[in-house]
């Protein structure tokens, strides 16, 4: 069985070979790192993130 760390790595490698913008910004890599870690669950990824967009939109708004 992979590991979660070896998930991460595949999809993020089929991502990047398909042209998908990869977020390198820190505050998703620390989402990723508890994933593989078996800290967070992915619903909970999925979820700090949409927030984390929410407020990276609202910011870029005011500015």
């Amino acid at each position: 069985m992979a590991t979660r760390k070896e998930i991460a790595e595949r999809v993020i490698a089929k991502w990047q070979a398909r042209g998908i913008a990869i977020d390198h910004a820190g505050e998703f890599q620390a989402l990723l790192r508890l994933w593989i870690a078996g800290d967070i669950s992915i619903d909970d990824i999925r979820r700090r993130y949409l927030k984390l967009l929410r407020e990276r939109y609202r910011t870029a708004k005011r500015n």
